[in-house]
């Protein structure tokens, strides 16, 4: 892989951490249609085994991006996608604490988390499709994403009890 490739794909975890308001696993839709669907640097297979390498294992779920770099270029690659999702995170917190003590910023700090909510819940119920579309009852799972999505917008019940919920309903399924 060139360093052009490299700094490309750099720059696009860069952006993409931006709006990592529901994790990095939020994002992976995204991911997958840069690393899988527009530039092919690795397989559709690969791309959710390095998630699931992640989930099985101990530590942070951000891992997966960790290995989907070293399955695309080994070392620079991991390199490249770590640091281009974890920039944002280390360097926001830190100004955004720094703005939320001056008054004028208040309002903007304000709108900014009301309009973070959508925001997330779009990017998860996108990743979720992700993960269910190869599946053999795809529509199965996609009803369920879409009735976890509107119950999560338009009630106050715990995420967890609709996770534990879907989980329960899914070991049932004839998938």
């Amino acid at each position: 892989m060139s360093w052009h490739d490299l700094s490309a794909l750099f720059l696009h975890f860069l952006s993409l951490s931006v709006f990592a308001t529901g994790g990095a696993l939020a994002l992976a839709s995204d991911m997958h249609r840069y690393v899988v669907d527009e530039h092919a640097y690795i397989t559709h297979t690969q791309f959710m085994n390095s998630i699931a390498l992640a989930q099985a294992a101990p530590g942070p779920n951000i891992l997966f991006i960790t290995v989907m770099g070293w399955q695309i270029a080994g070392l620079p690659g991991a390199l490249a996608t770590t640091f281009g999702i974890a920039m944002p995170a280390l360097i926001f917190p830190f100004v955004i604490s720094r703005l939320s003590r001056m008054k004028q910023f208040d309002r903007m700090l304000k709108a900014l988390q009301r309009g973070l909510g959508p925001v997330a819940l779009g990017l998860m119920a996108s990743t979720s499709f992700l993960l269910v579309r190869q599946a053999p009852g795809v529509w199965i799972g996609a009803a369920m994403i879409a009735a976890t999505v509107l119950l999560l917008a338009f009630t106050k019940v715990p995420p967890l009890v609709l996770i534990a919920t879907a989980g329960v309903i899914g070991a049932f399924i004839p998938w």
